[in-house]
């Protein structure tokens, strides 16, 4: 039988969302001792699903090495939530810590309010100038971090003047400029928007995915709508009782009935939770 340790990150691993409600009901402290043993990305998959607050106070409890490379296994949207809990100047040490490209983006982001749309866009895009070749483009797709849909098309000046989905590259003759192939995106995003006015945004009709831009049209990343559901829902998620966020209110609702066994396993080395208040917990 595989020891608790090993059941304990397979559950996290599997069960993301439950393991950050449970950290999210214990102390700091108790929360950073467990993901400081965790492989980074299960650990990473937790804090991503954590409210950030509370994921920031378990990664600031932690050293910096550790601290650095979870942030650096987490994608933009939730590092830079995470790192906007956490105060200066430990946050720009963080920053400071992690590779060029997430420490640029997290800059960048930060320097939007937290309830708008630049701060949760996706800035790691595929991006080229209008006289790029389909083949070329085709490379950069095929070499990107992530999943790309399309390739979008910006001027010297990085401004956004068209888009080219990953379908209609396939079928493109490999010499075929991209200005020639390309085709105005449907509906943008400013970063200054806040995202309840982005919600209303009717481009979402057709699109899962829009482009954000700067001022003056720059293009700053791409905001998906599970992306901007999850922000908004982070945002009401702050606006909860405090006795929702405990174990103990979880258990009274009996959430945890529909979970496999591996639940139990996992509750040898998940950190147990303390009661928020002196009231009496049961209903």
């Amino acid at each position: 039988m595989a020891d608790a340790e090993s059941l304990t990150y397979a559950f996290m691993r599997a069960h993301a969302a439950e393991a950050a409600q449970v950290l999210e009901a214990v102390a700091a402290a108790e929360a950073a001792a467990l993901l400081a043993r965790a492989p980074a990305h299960t650990g990473a998959g937790v804090l991503a699903a954590m409210l950030p607050a509370s994921a920031a106070r378990a990664v600031a409890a932690l050293d910096d090495e550790r601290a650095t490379e979870l942030l650096g296994a987490l994608a933009a949207q939730p590092a830079v939530a995470l790192l906007r809990h956490i105060g200066e100047p430990r946050r720009s040490q963080l920053i400071a810590g992690l590779p060029t490209a997430a420490a640029l983006a997290s800059r960048l982001l930060l320097g939007y309010p937290e309830d708008s749309v630049g701060a949760w866009a996706d800035p790691h895009v595929v991006a080229a100038s209008p006289g790029t070749q389909a083949s070329d483009a085709l490379e950069r797709v095929r070499g990107a971090d992530s999943a790309a849909e399309g390739v979008f098309v910006v001027d010297a000046g990085q401004r956004l003047v068209g888009w080219l989905p990953l379908a209609r590259l396939l079928r493109a003759p490999q010499g075929a400029a991209l200005e020639a192939l390309m085709s105005r995106p449907d509906a943008v995003l400013a970063a200054n928007t806040p995202l309840a006015g982005a919600a209303a945004h009717p481009g979402w009709r057709l699109n899962s995915l829009l482009p954000v831009v700067e001022h003056g049209e720059r293009l700053l990343g791409t905001l998906t709508r599970d992306a901007l559901e999850r922000a908004l829902g982070r945002a009401l998620a702050r606006e909860r009782p405090a006795e929702e966020d405990t174990l103990l209110g979880l258990l009274a609702r009996s959430y945890w009935e529909g979970l496999s066994g591996i639940a139990e396993a996992a509750a040898t080395l998940l950190p147990p939770a303390r009661r928020v208040g002196g009231g009496d917990d049961e209903r």
